[in-house]
Order: C-alpha cells, then structure tokens, then sequence
C-alpha cells in the first residue's frame, strides 16, 4: 500500500526518477524544464491539487512538459485531490501539458514556439490515464476575474506543437474531466488506442491537428442538458484538422456528433453536423476500412 507522500511545488529541474511505492502531489504550477528526463515506475500515481494558485499561468495545480523536456513511463495515473492530498472525484485543477517544438500552439495563456536550436521533446508512456482534471468555468466570477479574463476553463489533457517524432505514448484515458477530454492545438500525434468518459464539455477538441488511431476508440459522452456538447470538435485556425482511424481498429461512440465535421466511413452510420443538432450518435463495431473525421476550413 502506497503511503508515502511526496509533494512538488517547484519546477523539475534535474533527471529524477518517480518511484511506484510513493505517491506525489503536484502543488501549484510545476514544470519539467527543457532537457530534463523525467522516469516515471510502473503504476505510479500523481495527485494534482484542486483549488486556485495565482502564480499559475492557468491559476490550478497543473503538470507541464516543457518543450525539450523527456518523459518515460509505463503506466502513470494522474488523479484530483483535496489540499490534504486525498483523492477526490471533483476537477478543479490545470490538467497535464505536453508542448513540444514541431510547430507554433497557444491556448489557456500557455504557447510554445518552435525553436531549431532547442531539441525535440520526447514523451513516452504505454499507458497514461486521467481522472477529474481540468477546471469549469466559474459560474460567479468576481468583477476582478472577469477583468483578467481568468474564469475560461481548462482542459484535462492538453497537447500543444507535438510531432510524431516526439510522441511515443500508446493509450491515454481520460476519466470526467471538467472540460474537453483530450484537447490537440497545432500537432501531429499517433495512439494506439482512446478512451473518453463523461466530460463535462466535448470528447476530442483537434485544432490544425491530425491524430491517428490504430486500435481503439471509444468516447462515451451521455446525452445531457448541456448545449453543443460533441464526440468531435475540430477547429481550423491554423488549418484544417483530421482524426484518422486506420483499419481494424475498434469504436465505440455515444453522443452528440458534433457539428461542421465531415465523416468518410464505409461503414459508420451517417452523422448529422448541423449547427443545431443535438441528436446522439451511436456506433459500435471493428472497422473493416479506414475512416476519416475531418474538417478544412469549418469550425
């Protein structure tokens, strides 16, 4: 039984080594720096800590990979917590970031800019798997929040300028998240395999990015009150973004399409993309052909 404890609050700067009989907490904003290896032991857990830390670019406890940076894991769990470090099933936090030096990515007032004198990122993991991360917009913000433009929520798992030769993680879940689950800006990544479970907002949110799936894909996002909540929210800001499942790979998909995304399948059932459309999409079954969910210019 893990009870040991181990809190980071600042950045890693040097190559350190998570170990499996401990867990840690991450407490307010922590970096691994450019050039850092960061080894994580198989079934090795990281507790992000809810609540507001001002001197976070994203004012949560969040986990940055800083461009440049390394990551080598098995399987890692990134879990919620309370400020007494109990895990807890509420997302009030940052989430985890990737940036990488394949190309130009900004959102959430975190950017990363591609720089050939700085080397590739490297992260890789076969299994990296997400529960109740990110934050909701605050439904009462304060006239000085508002001001500071600081009440947008957060994504649970974000991806900024990867490229293929930096990503080598083969499966990520993500678990409640309290925004997008899997949120992609300005990259080109490669899985294995998805899993996406009730989030509050959409499943998969690709801006001017391509991601490709080799063996499965499931989301389940049951329906809800909530208004313009996707499977499928592709943004072309900076071009056109795909979502490429390769033959043989297994989905499983329930909730809302999502709107101005076009899919090309054999085999997938039509989807409905209006604007207004609220009607739940439903696919289960192994893919005898390749399919594509994109958008080029639409979002």
């Amino acid at each position: 039984m893990k009870s040991v404890v181990e809190v980071i609050s600042r950045n890693i700067k040097q190559t350190r080594t998570l170990h499996s009989n401990k867990i840690y907490v991450i407490e307010g904003e922590v970096r691994v720096e450019k050039g850092v290896r960061l080894t994580v032991q198989d079934n090795t857990t990281i507790l992000l800590v809810n609540g507001e830390f001002p001197k976070s670019c994203v004012r949560r406890s969040t986990l940055i990979f800083d461009q440049g940076s390394i990551l080598v894991a098995d399987r890692l769990y990134v879990r919620a917590c309370t400020q007494t470090y109990k895990p807890v099933k509420l997302a009030n936090n940052g989430g985890v970031w990737f940036l990488g030096n394949y190309s130009h990515a900004s959102k959430d007032g975190v950017s990363v800019k591609t720089n050939r004198r700085n080397p590739l990122s490297s992260f890789t993991a076969k299994l990296i798997a997400t529960y109740y991360l990110g934050r909701p917009d605050d439904p009462t913000p304060s006239k000085r929040t508002k001001r500071a433009q600081r009440t947008d929520d957060v994504d649970g798992f974000s991806v900024l300028g990867v490229g293929k030769a930096e990503w080598n993680i083969s499966e990520v879940r993500s678990f409640h998240s309290a925004d997008d689950a899997f949120d992609v800006t300005n990259s080109h990544i490669s899985l294995k395999r998805l899993q996406i479970t009730l989030p509050v907002e959409d499943g998969m949110n690709i801006s001017s990015s391509r991601v490709e799936i080799h063996h499965s894909l499931r989301m389940h996002l049951r329906k809800t009150k909530a208004k313009d909540r996707d499977l499928f929210d592709l943004e072309t800001d900076d071009g056109a973004s795909f979502v490429e499942l390769y033959s043989g790979c297994w989905v499983t998909l329930e909730g809302v399409f999502g709107d101005q995304a076009v899919l090309s399948s054999t085999q997938m059932p039509k989807a409905i993309t209006r604007d207004d459309n609220e009607r739940l999409y439903s696919f289960k079954g192994k893919l005898r052909s390749a399919a594509l969910i994109y958008s080029i210019d639409r979002d």
